[in-house]
């Protein structure tokens, strides 16, 4: 990344960049309806607010192009390298003039259209609107310098997401199979701490009202905390010390897994060694494992992502939805139960695999980031691109 940095250097615009408008260089036409049973075969990409929703034998735009959200995902910016099918919810983009395809993908996501929305309900874009969002307009071969920096920055993005769905996908096969080595099963139960309260959500009704809860003091954790393998350390609602010492039994502890029954249900995680003190709320299910026996790390990845495990919460799951899972659903989960050195193994496994997975993930955010920078420098005119 940082040969991208090299390539630019600061600068105030030049007297042959041009103040104009959206609309003085783009006309926004309107996309066609297209029925779901036309989007269901064929070889051309049908575009929506969200992206691709689907393929159609031929194309309404006969080229490559860009896309934005019309409904919905109100200014989204999507560029078809194919020609394609944008469907009513969307606009497609007819240049006035010669322009960077790539450039001006750039320019419309800088302008921020999303934020032009004033629709009541259901999101929208009024074009006449977007037309008159103001653009510094470059010349022609500054476009092309200015577009190549960015492609840069996004092969590197696209290189670090080939990377990063490796290591995931390697992670799965190699838990999987890891698991699937003939261990002996146990109910999750027998795997719980012999404490008190192993197990426990609340608390419930007038243990605690809303009114007790206050913008400091002892963290009251939610679902918000609960992420996929990831325990997200955000707080935004407390109890007095005071209120803590009533609801004590539901105090969170480092090690516990976190399940989530509300929201979406059953994502998992484990809480971290400098959690402090805190209280889980009725929206997760606590559980305290024996850690001598088997790893939490091991456990929540099960619950996340081990396929019988996955399919015995989909069993008990009314209409094969889970809207929430049961304390009997939980105890009763068969877990496969290798000897503690084994467990040892495959948790190091597990956590060398997170470790990767944490640096691609860093290093994505770092990316994005600059491409942000970059994108606001190089569109002003304050940082240039050499011919």
């Amino acid at each position: 990344m940082s040969e991208v940095l090299q390539l630019v250097r600061r600068a105030e615009p030049s007297a042959d960049w041009r103040q104009a408008k959206l609309g003085d260089i783009i006309t926004l036409e309107y996309g066609r309806s297209l029925p779901d049973k036309a989007r269901r075969s064929g070889t051309v990409p049908v575009y929506g607010s969200n992206g691709v929703v689907g393929w159609h034998d031929e194309a309404l735009v006969a080229s490559a192009g860009i896309v934005i959200g019309r409904k919905g995902t109100a200014g989204s910016v999507t560029v078809s390298p194919d020609p394609f099918w944008p469907i009513d919810t969307t606009y497609f983009v007819r240049p006035h003039k010669t322009v960077d395809w790539d450039w001006l993908a750039a320019t419309l996501q800088h302008a921020r259209l999303n934020e032009l929305n004033e629709a009541t309900g259901v999101p929208g874009l009024n074009r006449d609107k977007a037309y008159l969002q103001p653009i510094l307009l470059p010349p022609f071969d500054e476009q092309r310098r200015i577009a190549e920096v960015l492609r840069s920055v996004d092969e590197a993005i696209a290189a670090n997401m080939a990377l990063l769905d490796g290591v995931k996908a390697a992670k799965q096969g190699t838990m999987d199979a890891a698991l699937s080595d003939g261990f002996p099963e146990v109910p999750l139960e027998a795997l719980l701490a012999k404490t008190r309260y192993p197990m426990r959500s609340g608390p419930f009704g007038s243990a605690l009202l809303k009114s007790e809860l206050q913008p400091t003091g002892i963290p009251f954790l939610g679902i918000d905390n609960v992420h996929v393998e990831r325990f997200v350390p955000v707080y935004r609602r407390f109890v007095s010390e005071d209120k803590y010492r009533q609801l004590a039994r539901f105090t969170v502890y480092p090690g516990d897994i976190m399940v989530t029954i509300m929201g979406t249900v059953g994502r998992c995680c484990v809480v971290p060694r400098d959690v402090g003190i805190a209280i889980s709320s009725k929206h997760v299910w606590t559980l305290s494992v024996d850690q001598a026996r088997y790893s939490p790390a091991l456990l929540a990845w099960q619950i996340n992502h081990y396929p019988p495990v996955l399919e015995q919460l989909q069993v008990s799951a009314q209409g094969g939805i889970m809207s929430a899972i049961s304390s009997s659903t939980l105890r009763e989960l068969l877990v496969p139960l290798p000897s503690p050195e084994e467990v040892k193994s495959i948790e190091d496994l597990l956590l060398s695999f997170n470790r990767q997975i944490a640096a691609l993930e860093a290093e994505k955010s770092e990316a994005r980031l600059l491409k942000a920078a970059l994108m606001s420098d190089l569109l002003s005119g304050r940082v240039r691109v050499p011919a």
